[in-house]
């Protein structure tokens, strides 16, 4: 008896064991005010049946960890799907936002088309033709965004106009990317001026990052902008100074009173002595924090570049010099070489021109003997006739004299 309540004890206990890792223990069927549970398998307590029990345990241990790991994945399938629902929905409605927005421009743009008048729409058509002076400014014009963006547009594929001046036209930060859109676009224009208005800290952005595919920009004026919203953000700033160590077309950089700190001072310092293009850097008039050993590296830079430039120039003009004295030195050697064969061929013609006047003269005098031989032929048959005529004449006297 105390045999059989131990292996009953052992087996209550295995069998709570296995209720912990089998999820069919858990079901209870309730029939009216029955209550049923699933069958229980009561073993003896022997070394098999407990390794039995164990292997039975491992077994379900692994089901419910592999039914567990199948539930989190299908949880984490399904949270990314409705994710990826979510951000699909999110793009389509940013895709529709930005349609309707450009649809808006458009129909912006094309009802100020209609109702401009004057210096702009004749810019623009200028522009539009490739026909326009190349230095075009907007003083006296008044540009809104609209006005402005139909601008930038017909600077995009121009390549009349090589400066346009823009200065003092408040223009704000919205304005700044059509300028920067224009700029990756336009390979002619070599001098923007913005001056005086408030572009903003976008404007800085977009504009470095056209710069960095632009390869015409010559002079860029962005003085009295700010750039770094009253010195609170310098991304913009730091951002030109990136397209500086790419771009190489760029001479002139201008900005002045823009709020620049030390902290995008030393990006500005870094690209500038990266650069070897830029021969005129303006800085001043920006954040007390910009120190004087970044301006002094600055401008030493820029001096360096100067110098670098003025050698090349230099070069270049002894260069040109020494080819235009060896095109000098050609022109002359084609000049007698022209000459020499001018006065062969005059030599020739003239020597062609004695035998055709002699072999003229001996046609000439060929025809001369022939008539004359004709001449002399036909008047000795005369003669011949004659003696002739005059001997027959004379036997015929004589025999009638007979």
């Amino acid at each position: 008896q105390h045999l059989t309540i131990g292996t009953m004890a052992a087996v209550a206990a295995a069998n709570d064991d296995l209720a912990a890792y089998d999820e069919e223990e858990c079901d209870i069927r309730l029939d009216g005010k029955l209550v049923f549970r699933p069958p229980v398998e009561v073993l003896p307590k022997t070394k098999r049946t407990e390794e039995l029990q164990k292997r039975k345990i491992e077994d379900l241990k692994r089901k419910k960890e592999a039914a567990e790991n199948l539930r989190k994945k299908k949880e984490q399938e399904e949270a990314l799907r409705r994710k990826e629902e979510k951000l699909a929905l999110r793009q389509k409605a940013a895709e529709e936002k930005r349609r309707a927005e450009q649809e808006k421009k458009k129909r912006e743009e094309e009802e100020q088309r209609k109702k401009m008048e004057g210096g702009l729409d004749q810019i623009l058509d200028a522009l539009q033709r490739n026909v326009s002076a190349p230095h075009i400014t907007v003083c006296g014009i008044e540009l809104n965004p609209v006005r402005f963006r139909l601008l930038t547009k017909a600077l995009a594929e121009n390549y009349s106009c090589a400066s346009i001046d823009l200065n003092r036209k408040g223009l704000g930060d919205e304005d700044g990317i059509p300028i920067a859109d224009m700029l990756e676009q336009n390979c002619h224009l070599e001098k923007l001026e913005c001056e005086g208005n408030n572009l903003g800290l976008k404007t800085a952005e977009s504009i470095g990052e056209a710069l960095k595919k632009n390869t015409c920009l010559r002079s860029l004026n962005l003085e009295s902008n700010n750039l770094t919203a009253s010195g609170g953000d310098q991304r913009g700033i730091i951002n030109l100074a990136e397209a500086l160590h790419v771009n190489r077309s760029l001479r002139v950089l201008m900005l002045s009173k823009n709020g620049i700190t030390a902290q995008s001072g030393e990006h500005l310092v870094k690209a500038i002595e990266a650069n070897e293009m830029l021969t005129l850097v303006d800085l001043s008039g920006n954040d007390p924090s910009l120190s004087v050993d970044q301006l002094r590296r600055i401008d030493a830079a820029v001096q360096r570049n100067r110098e670098r430039a003025s050698t090349v120039r230099r070069a270049e003009r002894r260069e040109r010099f020494a080819l235009y004295n060896e095109e000098f030195k050609c022109r002359q050697h084609y000049m007698q070489v022209e000459a020499h064969r001018l006065e062969v061929e005059a030599h020739e013609e003239r020597q062609l021109n004695r035998m055709k006047a002699r072999f003229e003269r001996w046609v000439e005098e060929n025809e001369e003997a022939k008539r004359t031989e004709a001449n002399v032929i036909e008047e000795l048959e005369g003669d011949a006739a004659d003696r002739a005529a005059a001997a027959a004449s004379k036997g015929k006297k004589k025999k009638k004299g007979k």
